[in-house]
């Protein structure tokens, strides 16, 4: 693992919301934000949302609860992936609670594309406390080329998670190659293997749910496992981007 340049790492705490960087001081070491945030900032985007993570659910539930105490207006949105705390006019902030992890090393590691490779937090809680953080080797690289990189993270991941990640950093700009546009669609397909689609000679594919034409039968399975994962969630009016939601149904 690598680091942000100094300036860069001054840059994105700065950037964070002063009642996050609290958080941060008041949980050193325990607390995280990363992944799109800092990946945004440094491109010079403007950031959807906010990503914390931490070492236990409930601890982050704790978290969010303070901030939610702290920031007039707020309200907390809890599902079985994510605690988000809204507040009209700010950024979202996403407490990711599928996903825990222990050191900052472990969360980068965690991440499906190398630009999204980096997480900063605080090493102590006194306010000239060093600031600290971790990137991916390619990190800086592939920012630069605005390229995708599959990292296949070995984790319990949503499938079909990294392929609308994918769409959604093409309308920004950014390119991928063939092999980790192959790399993101075999595990699309390997999760549909592992739930019981299979082809036969008459060119029929089963499921446990039926028989249907490969072709349509197969489709539906695919779209089924990427509507889990739709990251455009509405919530009570607010559009809030969530890459870790599920689509939310209507009525």
């Amino acid at each position: 693992m690598a680091e942000l340049q100094d300036d860069d790492l001054r840059y994105v705490v700065t950037r964070l919301p002063k009642d996050i960087r609290q958080l941060l001081t008041e949980h050193p070491k325990k607390l995280f934000v990363g992944g799109g945030f800092v990946r945004a900032t440094i491109a010079g985007e403007e950031p959807s949302d906010i990503d914390v993570f931490g070492h236990d659910k409930d601890f982050l539930l704790s978290v969010a609860k303070i901030l939610v105490d702290r920031r007039p207006g707020s309200r907390m949105h809890t599902s079985k992936n994510a605690i988000t705390v809204i507040t009209p006019n700010r950024l979202p902030v996403q407490f990711i609670t599928r996903w825990t992890f222990d050191t900052g090393a472990d969360l980068v590691a965690s991440f499906d594309f190398t630009v999204c490779q980096a997480a900063v937090w605080r090493t102590g809680n006194q306010s000239n406390s060093a600031w600290a953080c971790e990137i991916g080797e390619r990190f800086y690289i592939d920012l630069a080329g605005r390229r995708l990189v599959y990292t296949r993270p070995v984790r319990e991941e949503e499938a079909g998670g990294s392929l609308l990640r994918v769409l959604k950093y093409v309308k920004r700009g950014y390119s991928i190659q063939v092999t980790s546009l192959g790399d993101v669609i075999a595990r699309l397909a390997y999760k549909v293997r592992e739930s019981g689609v299979a082809s036969t000679e008459n060119g029929v594919a089963s499921t446990e749910n039926g028989v249907a034409s490969t072709e349509n039968g197969l489709g539906m399975v695919f779209a089924g496992l990427l509507r889990e994962v739709d990251p455009l969630t509405v919530i009570d009016g607010f559009d809030v981007v969530d890459e870790h939601e599920p689509e939310q149904a209507d009525g």
